[in-house]
């Protein structure tokens, strides 16, 4: 499996790669010390769940923080696509979205999940809607802990999103 995620969709049409989908943004949660360490690409299309979150762990836009990138590009929010490679089989998690776009087969879907904003580094993960528990594991041992992912409006775009409620997630092969 192949699965890139460009700065830009003409990334994409450059190497002759579908696009798998577009956004605006890319997605980090970088405001604290902890949480997820990797970074998403949202849809400009999601499908938005009514369950607010806690506020254990929320999702921010990305931005560049220097020039270097180009004239004028401190501050501006940087835009993603994600595309793949035609010649291999894809699975891709898509943030923000409980179906995938058309051509893709549904997996599963859920909820997106994280460690939270203090605790140490971690990734975003897709967290089944109806999730599996492991028998006799209900000791309350406080290692790795997941945690709803909430939008905050501000640092995303608001519509299409809306603040403070849990994102879905789905997981999608072709």
């Amino acid at each position: 499996m192949i699965q890139l995620t460009h700065s830009d969709q003409k990334a994409c049409m450059l190497e002759n790669f579908p696009l798998c989908y577009a956004a605006g943004n890319v997605y980090y949660q970088g405001s604290y010390y902890g949480g997820p360490s990797n970074t998403l690409c949202l849809p400009n299309d999601p499908e938005l769940s009514n369950r607010t979150t806690p506020g254990n762990s929320f999702i921010y836009d990305t931005e560049y923080q220097e020039n270097f990138f180009g004239t004028k590009s401190l501050d501006e929010d940087v835009p993603c696509a994600v595309c793949r490679n035609p010649n291999s089989s894809s699975s891709l998690m898509i943030p923000g979205r409980k179906t995938c776009y058309a051509g893709w087969q549904n997996e599963y879907y859920g909820y997106l999940a994280s460690g939270c904003s203090t605790c140490k580094a971690s990734s975003f993960i897709c967290v089944d809607v109806q999730p599996e528990y492991i028998p006799s594991g209900e000791r309350n041992d406080n290692g790795h802990l997941l945690y709803m992912v909430g939008t905050k409006c501000g640092a995303l775009p608001c519509p299409p999103y809306h603040d403070k409620l849990e994102l879905y997630c789905v997981v999608c092969s072709k």
